[in-house]
């Protein structure tokens, strides 16, 4: 049976974990808050970032009682440890669709988007195309790490990549084996994947959602 292995940024108790990058929290500025009535979190580690440095920062310390709008179930469980008001919840993993829906929902407010430092996704560019008066604060960043070579996976491997940049520091450590399958926890992981890679997107936006899809995977391919 094909081995399935979660490749990002933090281990599972579940499969074999091969981590290739890890995070950097920024610093936030105080006065990022100023004049924004809505927040959008597309990752569980830009709520963590704005909640660490609310801790230091009284300015960042009202973050909670803003209305936030995230883009899934597994950021919105990270919102509710700190208390913070929910606004919306995406109803898949499509980040698309995500877009679409805070296009509409979003119309005269502020929003700000706490974001990584580099991102695939293009919902900056369609709320400011719709013109939402959007405002973006870098939260974090990926960084690559460099993987000894005995770490590739096994040449039919299935591979759970839980972002973009987890994909992306993957192939610079270890290129791509032609038997490989990916599975994506969301579209834009899965718009990241070369055309040629046999790959699959998790029906729900989470970790335990990719891994029962790679384990049903490794049933039926042989």
């Amino acid at each position: 049976m094909r081995e399935i292995v979660l490749v990002g940024t933090r281990p599972s108790e579940e499969v074999r974990s091969l981590i290739v990058s890890g995070i950097r929290f920024e610093e936030i500025p105080g006065g990022v808050l100023e004049g924004r009535d809505s927040l959008i979190f597309t990752s569980r580690y830009a709520i963590v970032a704005l909640a660490q440095c609310a801790q230091d920062n009284p300015a960042l310390a009202q973050w909670q009682e803003i209305p936030s709008y995230v883009i899934g179930g597994s950021s919105a469980k990270q919102l509710q440890k700190y208390g913070a008001n929910i606004a919306f919840i995406g109803s898949d993993a499509h980040g698309s669709n995500f877009a679409k829906d805070l296009v509409q929902l979003l119309k005269g407010k502020a929003p700000l988007y706490m974001r990584a430092r580099h991102i695939v996704s293009k919902l900056n560019e369609t709320l400011l195309e719709a013109h939402i008066d959007l405002k973006e604060c870098i939260a974090y960043a990926n960084e690559p790490l460099q993987l000894d070579s005995m770490l590739k996976p096994e040449s039919n491997s299935i591979l759970i990549f839980t972002a973009p940049s987890s994909f992306i520091a993957f192939k610079q450590n270890f290129g791509w084996d032609p038997n490989y399958v990916a599975v994506a926890i969301g579209m834009t992981t899965f718009s990241a994947f070369d055309p040629e890679i046999m790959a699959f997107v998790s029906p729900t936006q989470s970790i335990d959602g990719c891994i029962e899809l790679a384990r049903d995977l490794a049933q039926k391919i042989p």
